[in-house]
């Protein structure tokens, strides 16, 4: 008999079931809607611009219309892949603010502070620099430092010191003591390669003899009996077959699918499900609802230096950096392109920096599927904490239809405010002396652009998905709490858990994936009843 059926093999999920296939004794079923991981594409760290543009291992989502983006959908992507959407990001990590955790466990999430999330952010990392009070040195996920200044390239060292003319400070890091400033980028790549779940925890705990991954199967519903979660139905080489278990199941379909399943197995808001023709089960109003994403908008920069990244995309020098990586495991494929984060105030009474900044030595359009053919540089920037919510709800019964996303984007007006001072305080790094010698025009939204209207219209119809969705099947204590905090139980429901980046009540100031993984790692230590001074 199966003791745990974990849902879902991405950031969160593959550590559960890694982590609980640890014990000899307990027999762990993971099963993942995607396939294997077997692409180079998603190994090598540059891989990702390939995935993006081939829509390999994703759901390719899309939004419904966006009023707040002049009627716009919104490309949804989600990892569809052993390894979610850990094994096809851009793998920038970052943990988010120490404030946001600590937000978490005031809003009702008892447990959840940075304090108590710490030590799991230390376990699932091995930092390329080592061990200290903050980072961790022994974990499975291999996190690169990046580049120190003096060794940036020349367009990065610009930024910098850019960033310093600018009145930002240096902060040698970012995920560290404190968030604020200018740093070097960490990612997920060590020796080369990706860390992604799957090529990391999934890759240890294979050939475990009480392990089994399914995949390429989708689930299509959770079985309950008398308000117990007893089993899961998937379909898989188009026959639909069952999985019982005697144990838990865990949900981590992430903040798309986990809702999506739910609502498709009769827990979610009765109404709802009603109307998609599916029984009731439990009445949860929370379900599918506080969906919160970042959106990313670019300032784009032209400059007179052949500095930019655009001569490695030449074919000549792509089939060059291809072969040195196929036979050393070296070479510019063996990055992202990120070299530098930049986390910001808007407003100096600020806490908190509330702006993130990536700077990337390219221009792109539509979600990076486009490359602009002009040497230059990006801008990237969120607004961290934006306070619009919005749903994901299935529309029927059926499992194959994909649910309807509304994010609602800009249904809070501060976050298209503070979204407009980015872009004006993006212009004011490169308007700095640093750039005096290579200056060339605005490329995006152009100089033209200066109105808080022109700003505003430039930002809807050009401001695009940071692909962080999350909070959709919160923790807390409201009447919108879909889990208990301390348990990750699903309310009135025995036997089934959600430990993804759905349960987040708000989004983390940073990129989600490095906090997706911290859930996983303390999920599976709730499940175990450990605490973390025995991790």
């Amino acid at each position: 008999m199966t003791d745990y059926i974990v849902i879902g093999a991405g950031s969160a999920g593959a550590i559960i079931a890694a982590r609980l296939s640890e014990d000899a004794n307990a027999n762990v079923v993971l099963i993942e809607a995607g396939g294997r991981d077997s692409s180079f594409l998603y190994h090598m760290p540059a891989g990702y611009l390939g995935l993006v543009k081939a829509g390999m291992g994703n759901w390719c989502y899309e939004t419904v219309p966006q009023p707040g983006l002049n009627g716009r959908t919104m490309y949804f992507p989600r990892g569809k892949v052993l390894g979610g959407s850990s094994s096809i990001n851009a793998l920038v990590f970052v943990r988010g603010n120490a404030g946001d955790f600590d937000g978490w466990a005031e809003s009702g999430a008892q447990g959840w502070s940075y304090r108590e999330c710490l030590p799991y952010f230390k376990k699932l990392e091995s930092f390329e620099k080592g061990e200290d009070p903050y980072r961790g040195g022994n974990g499975p996920i291999g996190v690169s430092a990046g580049p120190p200044i003096e060794d940036m390239s020349d367009l990065g060292q610009a930024v910098i010191r850019a960033g310093i003319e600018a009145g930002y400070r240096i902060n040698p890091d970012y995920n560290g003591a404190t968030q604020e400033g200018f740093g070097s980028a960490n990612s997920n790549i060590a020796n080369g390669r990706r860390q992604s779940t799957a090529s990391t925890y999934l890759a240890q705990a294979a050939g475990r003899p009480n392990f089994r991954i399914i995949s390429s199967a989708h689930v299509t519903r959770i079985l309950f009996e008398k308000g117990r979660a007893v089993g899961v139905e998937y379909i898989s080489k188009k026959k639909l077959h069952r999985l019982d278990t005697g144990g838990e199941i865990i949900l981590s379909g992430g903040a798309v699918h986990s809702p999506q399943l739910l609502q498709l197995s009769g827990v979610g808001p009765a109404a709802l499900l009603r109307a998609a023709g599916v029984d009731v089960v439990v009445d949860l109003p929370g379900v599918g609802e506080n969906l919160q994403d970042h959106l990313t908008v670019n300032l784009q920069q032209e400059i007179t230096k052949p500095w930019s990244e655009l001569g490695k995309m030449k074919p000549l020098n792509t089939i060059k950096a291809l072969a040195q990586y196929a036979l050393f495991t070296s070479g510019p494929t063996t990055s992202n392109g990120q070299e530098i984060l930049a986390f910001l105030k808007s407003d100096n009474a600020l806490a908190e920096p509330d702006i993130q900044f990536h700077f990337p030595k390219i221009m792109v359009q539509d979600h990076g599927r486009i490359i602009i053919k002009r040497e230059g540089i990006t801008a990237v920037a969120n607004f961290s904490r934006p306070r619009s919510r919005g749903t994901v709800r299935i529309s029927s019964a059926d499992p194959r239809q994909a649910p309807v996303i509304d994010p609602k984007y800009f249904s809070d007006p501060e976050d298209i405010r503070i979204t407009r001072e980015a872009i004006r305080m993006g212009r004011d790094i490169f308007a700095q002396p640093a750039f005096d010698d290579l200056r060339g025009p605005e490329f995006a939204p152009g100089e033209q652009v200066q109105s808080d209207e022109d700003l505003d219209q430039y930002i809807r119809d050009t401001i695009y998905s940071g692909y962080h969705a999350c909070g959709t099947c919160k923790m807390g204590v409201d009447e919108l709490a879909v889990v208990d905090p301390t348990t990750l139980k699903v309310r009135g429901i025995d036997g089934l858990r959600v430990a993804d980046a759905s349960i987040m009540p708000a989004i983390v100031s940073g990129n989600t994936n490095a906090a997706s993984m911290m859930i996983g790692e303390k999920a599976a230590d709730l499940i175990k009843g450990i605490s973390p001074a025995m991790s």
